[in-house]
């Protein structure tokens, strides 16, 4: 009857030791799928923070064109 025990004793340190190299490498898998999602969502959010420097720039450009020489002139003097 002692021996039993010690047999369950020794299987259930098996099945819980594997159990938690399981639990591990699932939690580690997780966490970069994650991450990878992460970086590519910030990716995504710098570029469209690039798009909109870029836009105002293009608006400063085509304000400066297309005012006339006398305004043009007036703003740069206030500066």
């Amino acid at each position: 009857m002692d021996s039993k025990y010690m047999w369950a004793g020794i299987v259930m340190i098996v099945f819980l030791s594997i159990a938690s190299s399981l639990i591990s490498q699932w939690i580690r898998a997780r966490y970069r799928s994650r991450k990878s999602e992460f970086d590519s969502r910030i990716s995504a959010l710098e570029s469209q923070t690039d798009l909109v420097q870029l836009e105002e720039r293009v608006r400063v450009l085509e304000s400066i064109v297309t005012d006339p020489q006398s305004s043009l002139r007036k703003n740069i003097d206030s500066l």
